[in-house]
């Protein structure tokens, strides 16, 4: 998707950009999420 974004910009479909960010940026917050606290944890150990 980057490479259509970035070089490719007439031929977006909105719609499925909007799509893909509302379908899939939640999962990947909770995975970054995730990573955090594991770093946290591990440098408190």
């Amino acid at each position: 998707m980057r490479d259509v974004i970035t070089h490719h910009y007439f031929d977006i479909d909105a719609e499925v950009v909007f799509k893909t960010i509302e379908d899939k940026l939640p999962d990947l917050q909770k995975t970054i999420s995730k990573i955090i606290s594991d770093i946290q944890i591990e440098n408190i150990i």
